[in-house]
C-alpha cells in the first residue's frame, strides 16, 4: 500500500505541473484506488468550499449604503470598476460582508 501511495504521489506531482505526456500502465485495482482517492479529494474540496460559502453573510444594498455611507450612484461605480461587486441572487442584488469589510479596511488592492 505504501508504494502505491509513493507512486501515486510522484504521478499527481507530473500531472501537476502540466508538462509532461503519461502513458500509464496499472493494475485495475490501483486504477480503482486512484480513482476513487481523486474523487475523495474532490468531495473534500467541494464540501469545504460548500462551508466557507454557508458562512458568508451576504448583505443588501440598503445595508450597504448604510454601512459605508454611501448612496446608489457610489455602489454603481464601485461594481462598474470592480472595487465592490455585486452578486446576484436570483433578481436580488447582494454585497459579501467580506468585501464590505475589506473596504472600510482600506485593503481593496484595486482602487481604480
Amino acid at each position: 500500500m505504501s508504494r502505491y501511495i509513493t507512486n501515486m504521489k510522484k504521478l499527481l506531482e507530473i500531472i501537476e505541473q502540466g508538462n509532461a505526456n503519461i502513458k500509464l500502465e496499472m493494475s485495475s485495482g490501483d486504477l480503482l484506488e486512484f480513482s476513487n482517492d481523486l474523487i475523495n479529494r474532490a468531495k473534500t474540496e467541494l464540501s469545504t468550499e460548500i462551508a466557507e460559502a454557508r458562512k458568508e453573510k451576504y448583505l443588501t444594498r440598503e445595508e450597504v449604503k448604510q454601512i459605508c455611507g454611501v448612496c446608489d450612484a457610489t455602489l454603481w461605480h464601485w461594481n462598474k470598476k470592480n472595487y465592490l461587486k455585486t452578486i446576484k441572487v436570483g433578481s436580488k442584488v447582494r454585497y459579501r460582508m467580506s468585501d464590505v469589510k475589506r473596504i472600510l479596511e482600506g485593503s481593496s488592492t484595486n482602487t481604480k
